[in-house]
């Protein structure tokens, strides 16, 4: 048999019921792919010579227990020793014979048995993804004890029923389907005469443990992250909401990666809008390969043209719970250490995990100052380079000679001077993120400290200019989000570029079209800028967790984009 692909790349064909033709091709198609272990062997191969060595023994049992009786009574009846001699030859005659019976018997029941044709079996799977042993005893060890005449479907049927000590199972005919399964790491059990494969949940991928999460940070909270481990991140989100209403739609995207990718919601929350729309547009994902959640977050996004992400990523189990309760939905991308959450609001990239676990004061000084960092974060340098070189007048006298005595000796204009720090600081980060741990850090301390004051020392920049730049990379790590807070890395220097052209007033234009952009994003339908954009008509101050964080006794309600009827939480 030829393997011939669809338009789709998906291989034709189904499953023939021949057992050598259906074995040659999956052996074809399986050739030069790796560690494929196969195995072929008879049903109930061990079940045969087990009778028959049962049998034998029996038989000669019987017989030494007939001869010592018959030599008993000879030798209790005849007194002499020709008595008893005669005796004991009677009794080994009759031993022969018994030999002989039993050997006939043995014979006889070897033939019956080779009338009855043997079944083939075979089971494949690969080697390092799938758990060996279990295939061994709860697949392979009970087919070769157990024998079967039965054929088709009853056969199958038997096999399923009786002899495969393991659950979790299917049944399968495709070709397409058993070799992503196989290569899933599942084993494919082929038996002869059979109509359908199949297909046993023998999984057992190399993966990391439950660590601590590397991102987003926490002093008081739970401290355990989500893995490259489909199974093991949804068990996360399930131990934590044991409610029969949390449903998790399983399916695979990538047309070669065919990778897993799980749809959690709670049913009675979510809109069924909402998770029709979702659902359609996982379905219609066509992409050779998805290695990663980020991979998905592009492909689904509705507006691609925008820095900000439409999606909130996060490590942490409690958040992706969190957001469930909400009424949103999360997307597990199976060899992703993080979970993707829809719909959001730009407000809830500022929420930290340990917001909800310390006292509401705290959590709100907090928010207020990420808030305040983030404003900071994008457009510090841009003010300082609009102020510095256009509008000097807007500053009090004795800060402007300050200012003027910083740059004493310095000949390159201001805006290239915060440009060229600003861009020697993203150096620093980005080897800092690519390096090893220890190596990270060494390159943050030369290049922040030692670079920075040979570059002051030297007349190359100003003491200001390190100061603004210093302030800034810290206020743009105070945003939880790492892939929110890096859009605030190419914002600075679009508004340093726009100060740099047209002063104070080009930073505000700038400043303005940037909000005109995110009034106009919707995630999913939801607006991006709740609730600062058409909060009052949704109604949505009444979740009071935006700005600040009120207690949780005023906490009574969800989101707008919980289920209409279901947004009450507290009563």
């Amino acid at each position: 048999m030829r393997i011939k692909y669809n338009r789709d790349q998906k291989i034709k064909g189904n499953l023939t019921q021949n057992f050598d033709k259906d074995y040659a091709f999956l052996e074809k198609a399986l050739d030069r792919s790796g560690d494929i272990v196969k195995n072929v062997f008879y049903v109930g191969d061990t079940a045969d010579i087990q009778s028959i060595m049962e049998e034998q023994t029996d038989t000669n049992t019987d017989s030494d227990t007939n001869s010592i009786m018959e030599e008993q009574t000879d030798a209790n009846t005849d007194s002499d020793i020709s008595s008893a001699t005669k005796g004991q030859t009677d009794a080994n005659t009759d031993s022969d014979i018994g030999r002989k019976t039993v050997s006939k018997r043995i014979v006889k029941t070897t033939q019956n048995n080779k009338k009855i044709k043997p079944k083939k079996a075979a089971v494949i799977y690969v080697d390092g993804m799938t758990d060996a042993d279990m295939v061994e005893d709860f697949v392979i060890r009970p087919l070769l004890k157990n024998k079967c005449e039965k054929t088709g479907h009853d056969f199958l049927s038997y096999v399923e029923n009786h002899v495969m000590e393991t659950v979790d199972w299917k049944e399968d005919e495709s070709f397409e389907d058993i070799l992503t399964d196989i290569l899933s790491g599942n084993t494919l059990l082929l038996l002869e005469s059979c109509p359908k494969a199949i297909i046993l949940s023998t999984k057992k991928y190399p993966s990391r443990g439950v660590g601590e999460t590397q991102q987003e940070m926490v002093i008081r909270g739970p401290k355990d992250s989500f893995t490259e481990n489909i199974r093991m991140n949804t068990a996360l989100i399930r131990r934590r909401i044991r409610d029969s209403r949390l449903k998790m739609e399983h399916t695979m995207v990538g047309e070669r990666s065919k990778t897993d990718l799980a749809i959690v919601y709670m049913d009675d929350l979510v809109q069924p809008e909402l998770l029709e729309k979702v659902r359609q547009k996982v379905n219609a994902l066509s992409f050779d390969g998805i290695l990663d959640g980020g991979m998905v977050e592009q492909l689904l996004e509705e507006n691609v043209w925008t820095p900000f992400p439409q999606f909130q990523h996060t490590e942490r189990p409690d958040k992706a719970a969190s957001g469930l309760l909400e009424g949103r939905i999360v997307l597990v991308v199976d060899n992703s250490p993080g979970v993707l959450i829809l719909p959001v609001t730009y407000q809830m990239f500022f929420q930290a995990g340990d917001d909800y676990y310390t006292r509401f004061e705290v959590a709100s000084f907090a928010r207020l100052l990420r808030f305040a960092a983030s404003l900071f974060a994008i457009g510090f340098p841009g003010l300082y380079v609009a102020i510095a070189a256009f509008h000097t007048e807007m500053l009090p006298t004795s800060f402007l000679l300050s200012i003027a005595t910083a740059r004493t000796g310095i000949v390159i204009p201001v805006a290239l001077e915060v440009l060229l720090m600003e861009f020697q600081f993203e150096l620093l980060k980005e080897a800092g993120i690519h390096l090893p741990g220890q190596l990270g850090g060494t390159i943050g301390i030369v290049g922040g400290l030692i670079v920075g004051q040979a570059a002051v020392e030297a007349g190359i920049v100003s003491t200001i200019v390190v100061i603004v730049v210093s302030f800034t990379a810290i206020a743009s790590f105070i945003v939880p989000n790492e892939s929110f807070g890096s859009v605030f890395r190419l914002l600075k220097f679009l508004f340093i570029v726009t100060a740099a052209i047209w002063g104070i007033y080009g930073y505000l234009l700038t400043f303005a079209a940037l909000l005109l952009h995110l009034s106009q994003i919707e995630s999913f339908g939801v607006p991006y800028m709740l609730p600062s954009v058409c909060g009052e008509n949704l109604n949505y101050d009444d979740k009071k967790d935006h700005y600040v964080r009120y207690p949780f006794a005023y906490m009574k309600k969800r989101p707008v984009f919980t289920r209409e009827g279901r947004r009450i939480r507290k009563r």
